[in-house]
């Protein structure tokens, strides 16, 4: 069985491959419609959020999503930034898989908001089969840090949340306080069953609002790379592989300083989003101070031709994703647990017209095959 979890403290080596390997290559044949059907996907990007509102409330509220899914790969973007994926072979495995995500550092702002949800059939499966997929979501907040007290987004289905499925009834939670008028006791209703089965993907889409106490604008107002290379013809693949190769020597040389130098305003932006104190490290701070001092994993190496250049942000960020798998091209692996891999992926954004890339966005996260 395979999970996600969080980057544990490690030990670091370098890669000598120097080829491709047999494996890549054929998951990244098999992965060709994966791309060609994404990319029709990102074409239909035409509305951008979020629509802004003033910002009226002052605690330190926390935004969050609980996400649960089965028989399915799946994406969830928030204002077209990927917030969460499942994808390759986890997805081979039965059951559920159940996540609760902060948003904030999404968000920015308060107002309204867009989240996307895209359905892939599970890996090695090129369309649904009978086998229906299914995704839960609920919307909530905390205010104040309390994190006993969730309270649930009425435009998003309040407890209930929203059920993605080929279903044609879904339950809804007890609404009101027993023993008082209004009281409706829990049950199922009815609604709109999807018809999966046939299909390469599936794409649902709704708008929801939000409030945060801050006005961010991290990316918002960056240039529009994807325009930059379809109307200008700029080769914004070369210039972000430089970026890459600027990082990959970073880990090579173990340099903690010029590391934490590069992401200083990513995570300068999470923890104003979340409400970190002023001298607080987030975890991914403590967790690769402890990865670059020591020496137990591989850093891989890299191959131009498994390179899948990604814009999201609707085209006000991009990164490099791996064509064999969808994840970081930076990627670290266990010397002798090679199904132990940790993945590092950046977003670049250009702050003003004629500016360098630079790095705003990202995440690290471990992949471990639990025999």
């Amino acid at each position: 069985m395979k999970k996600i979890i969080l980057l544990l403290p490690l030990l670091l080596f370098f890669s000598c491959e120097k080829s491709l390997s047999q494996d890549t290559k054929e998951q990244m044949k098999q992965n060709e419609n994966f791309w060609k059907y994404r990319a029709k996907i990102n074409e239909k990007n035409i509305v951008e959020y979020p629509v802004t509102k003033d910002t009226i409330i002052k605690e330190k509220r926390r935004n969050n999503i609980h996400i649960s899914s089965k028989e399915c790969q799946l994406e969830v973007l928030i204002d077209d930034v990927l917030l969460y994926k499942l994808t390759g072979d986890i997805t081979k495995q039965e059951g559920s898989k159940s996540f609760n995500l902060d948003i904030n550092q999404l968000l920015l702002t308060s107002g309204t908001h867009e989240i996307k949800i895209r359905m892939y059939p599970k890996y090695g499966l090129p369309l649904f089969n009978n086998i229906n997929p299914l995704v839960n979501l609920t919307f909530f907040h905390y205010e104040n840090s309390n994190f006993k007290d969730q309270i649930y987004f009425d435009d998003m289905g309040g407890s209930s949340g929203i059920e993605l499925s080929a279903s044609n009834e879904h339950w809804v939670d007890d609404q009101g306080i027993y023993g008082e008028p209004g009281f409706v006791e829990a049950h199922y209703e009815a609604k709109e069953p999807i018809k999966f089965e046939g299909l390469p993907f599936y794409e649902w889409k709704k708008t929801f609002e939000a409030e945060v106490p801050f006005n961010f604008i991290g990316w918002r107002s960056s240039v529009n790379l994807k325009k930059e290379q379809e109307e200008e013809k700029k080769d914004i693949k070369t210039e972000l592989f430089e970026e890459y190769k600027r990082i990959y020597k970073i880990l090579e040389n173990k340099d903690l300083q010029a590391y934490l130098s590069l992401v200083k305003e990513r995570e300068n932006l999470f923890k104003s989003c979340l409400f970190y104190e002023k001298n607080e490290k987030t975890l991914q701070e403590i967790e690769f101070t402890e990865l670059i001092k020591n020496n137990d994993y591989e850093l891989q190496s890299l191959f131009e031709e498994t390179f899948q250049l990604e814009f999201q942000g609707y085209g006000k960020l991009v990164m490099l994703l791996n064509k064999a798998d969808g994840e970081g091209i930076i990627r670290l692996k266990n010397r002798k647990y090679p199904d132990d891999i940790i993945y590092m992926d950046f977003r670049f954004q250009r702050k003003k017209k004629g500016d360098k890339l630079t790095l705003i966005s990202g995440n690290v996260q471990q992949q471990i095959n639990l025999q």
